[in-house]
């Protein structure tokens, strides 16, 4: 968001943590950190915000900044629909899965995909909310619970390999590999692969043959 806004006037990016991108872990931060300094995006870090007011916000510490807007991120939390599931939950409120997006309590009848789904893979690994494990997990979940009742056999959740791609406005973009988010392409090859990426995950709602075409496939191909 930083660096789409980066053209449009003076931008600061504020942020509790110490670092850039703590999620995004140390591999590609270099990256960002370099988009943000070429497009002139102001950094406050290990600063909070305390209050928003008409014209400006109240930084940690009393500092005031002018702004005609305020864009504020606190990340991603499992709808509440989930405790009404008497079940394990993980500390953002989804509802922990088996392989094959099943509720094991209290009964199993229960499948749960997306965002408020826990499911585990690569060798302990959780899956991420993000659009790259809920679209593999609806279609799994799909799956099962229609097999369930008809008695036909079950699938494994089975993603293909974890990717990250990030959008860096005029600075280009990132595309990273694996969990260590190892930096595959950068620059406007990484901004590429991240539009191409964003053209296929809307459903083709208006062909219903192409839809339950996709709805077979579990695994979203990248040729990169």
């Amino acid at each position: 968001m930083a660096t789409e806004l980066a053209g449009r006037g003076r931008v600061v990016l504020v942020d509790q943590a110490d670092v850039v991108g703590p999620d995004l872990g140390p591999a590609p931060r270099p990256y960002i950190e370099d988009a943000l300094g070429r497009l002139g995006v102001e950094l406050r870090l290990g600063t909070g915000l305390c209050a928003v007011e008409p014209g400006g916000a109240v930084l940690s510490g009393g500092t005031r900044i002018a702004a005609d807007a305020v864009v504020w991120t606190a990340g991603v939390r499992a709808d509440p629909l989930t405790e009404q599931v008497p079940a394990r939950r993980d500390r953002l409120g989804r509802l922990a899965v088996d392989r094959r997006m099943r509720v094991a309590e209290p009964s199993g009848a229960v499948f749960a995909a997306g965002d408020v789904a826990a499911a585990r893979f690569d060798d302990g690994h959780d899956v991420m909310q993000s659009c790259q494990h809920a679209t593999p997990m609806g279609k799994t979940a799909g799956h099962n619970a229609a097999a369930d009742l008809l008695g036909l056999p079950p699938l494994d959740f089975a993603p293909a390999p974890y990717v990250t791609c990030l959008d860096l406005g005029a600075a280009g973009g990132l595309y990273t590999k694996g969990w260590e988010r190892e930096v595959a392409l950068s620059g406007e090859r990484g901004k590429e692969v991240k539009q191409w990426i964003m053209k296929r995950i809307q459903p083709p709602v208006d062909d219903a043959g192409l839809l339950l075409d996709l709805a077979g496939r579990v695994r979203l191909p990248i040729p990169f």
